[in-house]
């Protein structure tokens, strides 16, 4: 005979954490920071871009000025703030759970420092070019932070 409270349990609607939480049209994640800080506001900008995305709002990351330092392969590599993952790995996740990262057409190989030997960095394939006007037609009637 089955268990009536658990048969109770089971045919109850899921309690919200968030009751009153009404999704977006978009959030806007807009990074203007490199590594001046070591990675710390690159860190926080793709946490918070992950958490969005994990409570399914739609989620637009864009890098400009400083920013666009994140852009390049092996700048996020090295990078690990203490109690959160490595950037790389929330960078590959916020990618796997289908975040777009978008970098300002102005800044590409401008805003960025140079590689070391004066070469030109090379931009992760994943990482789309985008005008600024980008930033404003996702956020209207969204979300906008900046780290």
């Amino acid at each position: 005979m089955p268990n009536a409270f658990l048969q109770s349990v089971n045919t109850r609607p899921p309690v919200s954490l968030y009751p009153n939480y009404q999704p977006k049209r978009a959030y806007v994640i807009v990074l203007t920071t490199g590594s001046e800080d070591q990675g710390k506001r690159a860190t926080l900008a793709l946490s918070t871009a992950c958490s969005a995305l994990a409570i399914d709002m739609q989620t637009h990351l864009f890098l400009v000025g400083d920013g666009s330092h994140w852009a390049y392969q092996g700048h996020a590599e090295q990078v690990h703030q203490t109690g959160f993952p490595s950037l790389i790995e929330l960078l590959e996740t916020y990618l796997e759970l289908g975040g777009k990262i978008y970098l300002c057409s102005a800044c590409d190989q401008v805003c960025s420092a140079p590689l070391s030997n004066g070469s030109k960095n090379i931009r992760r394939s994943e990482i789309e070019l985008r005008g600024l006007v980008s930033i404003l037609d996702f956020a209207t009637e969204g979300t906008t932070i900046t780290f």
